[in-house]
């Protein structure tokens, strides 16, 4: 058997990088993964501008957890710009509804946002898009609007009105 040794250096000590921890890796891994998603979720929130039953607690005009999360970014949201919040009625008594609203006005003014500058109601916030039951509205609407006829011209080639026998 035959070995061959020979003379080798140590392997160079690297002074300018930074081992981490596996724990702190881990942690900064995760907030990477997180980012992502938290922006798809604040902007989600910024260009939705409501706060539906799901933001309260049952029956209740305080805040669930979603509705402060969504709260303290619409907040942010608002500081600089203003705007409409939306809180839409659903199946809250009128008391109930204006409580609600109450608390989300109390939660914009603890964040130091000046409520001047912010409506907060029932409507929509506007935007693109249709509300649900204006879209309701339409369909239905539409549903009770006879069909007029075609004279055949979208089937025929030759868009004299003649029908083509149902072959198209």
């Amino acid at each position: 058997m035959l070995s061959v040794t020979g003379c080798s250096k140590p392997p160079p000590n690297h002074t300018d990088s930074v081992i981490l921890k596996d724990d702190v890796q881990l942690a900064a891994d995760k907030e990477y993964v997180r980012e992502p998603f938290n922006d798809q979720t604040r902007l989600g929130v910024i260009k939705q501008r409501t706060l539906y039953e799901i933001h309260f607690k049952p029956d209740s005009a305080k805040l669930s957890n979603l509705g402060k999360r969504d709260v303290a970014i619409l907040a942010e949201a608002m500081r600089d710009d203003g705007g409409r919040i939306s809180v839409p009625r659903a199946t809250a008594s009128d008391t109930l509804h204006a409580a609600r609203i109450e608390q989300v006005r109390a939660t914009l003014v603890e964040a130091g946002i000046d409520l001047t500058r912010v409506k907060i109601g029932d409507e929509s916030t506007g935007g693109a898009g249709v509300n649900t039951i204006d879209a309701l509205l339409i369909r239905e609407k539409i549903r009770k609007s006879p069909m007029k006829e075609s004279g055949g011209k979208i089937l025929n080639d030759a868009g004299d009105g003649k029908s083509s026998g149902g072959n198209p």
